[in-house]
């Protein structure tokens, strides 16, 4: 008889039914995935084509701010969770996510204040954007939210709750642009108004179905701690990777104006899509490498991430050919004529994705040891390489110097985390250097010597 841990409680499972179960979370969380991606993309397709470009170019701007609030939210709170709370199990674990929490409302706060703060300062730089500071905060807390809430739901497997309110806040968002667009009423502040309300509706659904929770304050240090020993390397991850992500769009911006900026991040959406991929992976392996590590040592991990750059090199080759067979075809139907002079972007952008699969699947390991000191020096490695050569490359070769640095940093990653990887004393030999050992019901990482 096997028991399904998924659910609070389990139930015992027998034949067919009890192996079919493991299945089912990848499942749907890969669905949830594609629905998020396509709807996404979705909605990049109509802000462009109803805002045009240099409106949409504005938009842009506010989310730029979004991103790198996003960024600090995956480093402080939401990786270390991923990670440590599937070593958790019954009361431990409803107290541990308690904290978890009220660490997250707290991190809402503050981020909504300071990007309110930056986009009313950036309004003196660039006036359209003195109107929406206050929808840009308000839609940031609201998606900040939501993003949160199912990666939780996630990390209590609970798949179901996640595709639920993910299509509750693709149909609403979907829904409230279309309609606005119908009745040319669109703006950008009124786009950000109708993103803010889907993830409100869609985060208090995922409240609805969050917990069981048991706050004991006796262990609110120490949960604490040990999210900022998981998050202090990954926080810092985070904003280098901003700048590697997003430091070209800045410069466009600056050198070019929001309607190249607006075209640019149009060509990037059709490559968006393929983060279901990247997604999938930031939700499935951690969770699983986090527990074949607890169960199997070094072997077991060792085993895990094999299977994860395999998928990943096998998945990043078949984007780029398809890309480059049919990227610019593709971009002319979705966009038209306003984006003919940048067809070309797509084809090489394409060339980061299968990079940026193998940085997701070396970067679980790491997190699965809790140990992300790796990740974020060989972050830092392309995020120092990105800031020398960005901006003189825009100045002497354009665009094409942006999308080059971009690859160029986005190789040193890999490179630098592969070194540290291969290094790690027992991942390449048969035998473990390090293992995992129960401590008040909770899993312990165990220093290597």
């Amino acid at each position: 008889m096997a028991l399904y841990r998924g659910m609070p409680g389990g139930h015992a499972l027998s034949g067919g039914k009890a192996r079919l179960r493991p299945m089912l979370g990848p499942v749907l969380s890969f669905g949830d995935q594609a629905l998020s991606s396509a709807c996404n993309f979705l909605t990049t397709i109509l802000l462009a084509r109803a805002l045009g470009l240099e409106a949409f170019g504005l938009y842009t701007m506010v989310w730029l701010a979004l991103y790198f609030a996003m960024s600090l939210q995956l480093g402080l709170i939401v990786s270390p969770m991923m990670s440590i709370g599937t070593k958790e199990e019954g009361a431990e674990a409803q107290a541990y996510y308690s904290v978890v929490f009220l660490h997250q409302a707290g991190y809402v706060a503050v981020a909504s204040i300071a990007i309110f703060a930056v986009l009313t300062f950036a309004a003196g730089a660039v006036p359209p954007l003195a109107g929406l500071a206050l929808p840009g905060s308000v839609a940031a807390a609201a998606y900040l939210t939501q993003d949160f809430l199912r990666r939780y739901l996630f990390a209590r497997r609970r798949p179901a709750g996640i595709l639920l309110i993910d299509t509750i806040n693709q149909a609403v968002k979907l829904g409230a642009l279309a309609a606005l667009w119908h009745a040319g009423m669109i703006s950008v502040a009124d786009s950000l108004w109708a993103v803010a309300g889907a993830a409100t509706i869609s985060a208090i659904c995922g409240l609805c179905m969050s917990g069981p929770f048991r706050w004991k304050p006796e262990i609110l240090a120490e949960v604490t701690g040990r999210q900022w020993r998981s998050a202090r390397w990954l926080v810092l991850t985070g904003s280098v990777q901003w700048v590697l992500s997003y430091s070209g769009l800045l410069v466009t911006a600056g050198l070019f104006g929001p309607k190249i900026l607006g075209a640019l991040r149009a060509a990037q959406s059709v490559l968006a899509v393929l983060n279901v991929v990247r997604e999938a992976l930031d939700n499935v392996v951690p969770p699983l490498a986090g527990q074949a590590f607890a169960e199997g040592g070094l072997p077991g991990l060792r085993q895990t991430l094999g299977r994860a750059m395999l998928f990943a090199a096998l998945t990043g080759a078949s984007a780029v050919i398809g890309l480059g067979l049919f990227g610019p075809w593709l971009l002319h139907r979705l966009y038209g004529g306003e984006i003919l002079e940048f067809d070309w972007v797509i084809v090489w952008y394409s060339f980061a994705f299968p990079m940026a699969l193998m940085t997701q699947a070396l970067g679980c390991a790491f997190r699965a040891l809790e140990r992300t000191r790796p990740i974020f020096l060989a972050t830092f490695a392309g995020g120092c390489f990105n800031l020398l050569a960005v901006y003189p490359a825009a100045v002497f070769f354009g665009v094409a110097g942006l999308i080059a640095v971009t690859l160029l940093s986005e190789l040193t990653v890999v490179i630098v985390l592969t070194i540290q990887v291969v290094r790690v004393p027992g991942m390449m030999s048969g035998e473990p250097r390090e293992r995992t050992r129960s401590a008040g019901g909770r899993a312990v990482a165990v220093p290597l010597p």
